[in-house]
This record gives structure tokens, sequence and C-alpha cells, in this order.
């Protein structure tokens, strides 16, 4: 409020809003609020005990031991073979006769062999070379044609063929070996039996006779 008096206002304060007034008060009554709360507490909650967190985890350690390396010094030996039983046709002999194993001293066993060559002696045996036909300077010619016996179980059955052999001319001229490549069987050996007869002039190969493999096909035909 305010009161005007002459000149001068004075200004007096309400008391509902003065601070300094009400201060006591409130003070008093927020202190027993506190109060009461407090109280209040601690009839709810006579005790009060805190939980402690996780307890910590154990560590764990790993320890690494050197082992020392196992080393077989002398292998054991090695089982004893089984016996193998074997047929007799004689009755004297028992059924449970075996045969055993046998040591042979081979340091001591009588050994006849000859002697080897001396080096640079021309007696030891050599590995004759077979060549090829068309790898010879001058070719194998023939010089006797045999005529392959026709077999008669195939006259009979009015069969025809023909049979590719492969044989060895020698440096004779000779046939030495003969192999059937192919060809009906009621016919091959007939033809082996014709080309063992055959005679060459022998291959040459600079200068010097020669072993050669030749090809040829022994033809079967009833009327020729």
């Amino acid at each position: 409020m305010a009161y005007i008096r002459g000149k001068d206002v004075i200004r007096t304060k309400n008391p509902e809003h003065d601070l300094k007034q009400s201060y006591r008060k409130v003070f008093w009554l927020s202190t027993g609020i506190s109060f009461f709360l407090h109280a209040l507490a601690a009839i709810l909650f006579p005790t009060f005990e805190i939980q402690a967190g996780a307890g910590k985890k154990d560590q764990i350690i790993i320890q690494m031991e050197d082992i020392p390396e196992t080393r077989q010094i002398q292998r054991p030996p090695p089982p004893p073979r089984p016996a193998v039983p074997i047929e007799t046709e004689s009755d004297d002999v028992p059924d449970d006769v075996t045969i055993e194993t046998t040591d042979l001293d081979f340091d001591q066993a009588p050994v006849d062999l000859p002697p080897p060559p001396p080096p640079g002696s021309t007696d030891a045996p050599e590995e004759e070379e077979i060549l090829e036909f068309w790898k010879v300077e001058e070719k194998p010619g023939l010089k006797k044609n045999v005529k392959p016996k026709y077999p008669e179980i195939a006259r009979k059955a009015g069969l025809e063929g023909k049979v590719f052999v492969k044989f060895m001319v020698g440096r004779n001229g000779r046939v030495q070996q003969v192999q059937v490549l192919r060809g009906q069987e009621i016919f091959r050996q007939a033809a082996i039996d014709a080309v063992m007869q055959f005679v060459f002039s022998p291959a040459m190969q600079n200068d010097k006779p020669v072993n050669v493999w030749m090809t040829q096909a022994i033809t079967f035909k009833l009327h020729e």
C-alpha cells in the first residue's frame, strides 16, 4: 500500500507477502517435515544393508612345460610268421605237420660263379639291338617264301582270313621271333609256321648286318 503525504509517498509491505516475517515459520515447518520423513524411514527400514557387487573372477593361469621327446632306441622284434599247412598223399604223415621257417646262412653257402670278365674283354655277352624296318639303310630282301598250310578245319568250313604277324630277321637272314598282331585264331599257328621258314638277305646298317623287325600279312584263300 502506498500513502501520499504531501509530496512524499510512503510505502508499506503487505504482511502476507513479507518473506522476512514468514521465514521463521517456513523454517520450522520444513524442519518438522524433514524430521517426520526421517522418522518414518527409520520405522519402515530399521536396518540398512549394502549388498556387495559380483566378486572378482578367478584368474586362470596356464603353465607350459617342456616335455622331453621320447625316442625308440630299439624296435620290437616282429611277430612269428604262422606256419603254412601242406598237403600230402601219405597216410603216415600226421595232419598237423607244417612248414617251419628256415634260416639260411648265405655267407657260408657255397656258390660256384664264373669270375667276371677282365676290363676291355670281348668275351662279355652283348645285348643285340633290334632295329625297326624303316631305320635300316638296306632293307632285308625275301629269298625264300613259304606258302602257309591251310588248316583242314577251316577248309571244310569254307573259311578265309588274314593274319598280321611281326617277326624279327636276324643277322643271318633267318626268322627268329614271331608275334601275332591280329587275325583269326584258326589261322594263327599256320601263319607262324610259314613265317618261321622264310629266308631273307640280312638288313645292313653302317655296312654291317643287323637284326630288324618286320611286319607282314599272311593271307588264307581257298581258291588261288
